[in-house]
């Protein structure tokens, strides 16, 4: 039996994002429902984990990081 990864992704959930806005409308939150995000940084190191789906989440966290230092 192989190894099964159980989550949003699978279960029929069209994964988005949303963001709050400060007045002068540059993002102070980006929410992610739906997604993995989370598990792609926490699953990264394991090679039974889709790559695709690791590497995608860190640049979104890198991402994320970069812009809230700079805004």
């Amino acid at each position: 039996m192989g190894f099964v990864w159980i989550g949003y992704q699978y279960d029929g959930s069209v994964p988005f994002w949303r963001a709050i806005r400060d007045d002068k409308l540059r993002i102070i939150a980006a929410i992610t429902p739906n997604s993995d995000l989370g598990d792609s940084w926490e699953h990264a190191d394991n090679p039974q984990y889709p790559e695709k789906y690791s590497a995608l989440g860190i640049r979104l966290g890198v991402n994320y990081t970069v812009y809230a230092m700079t805004h």
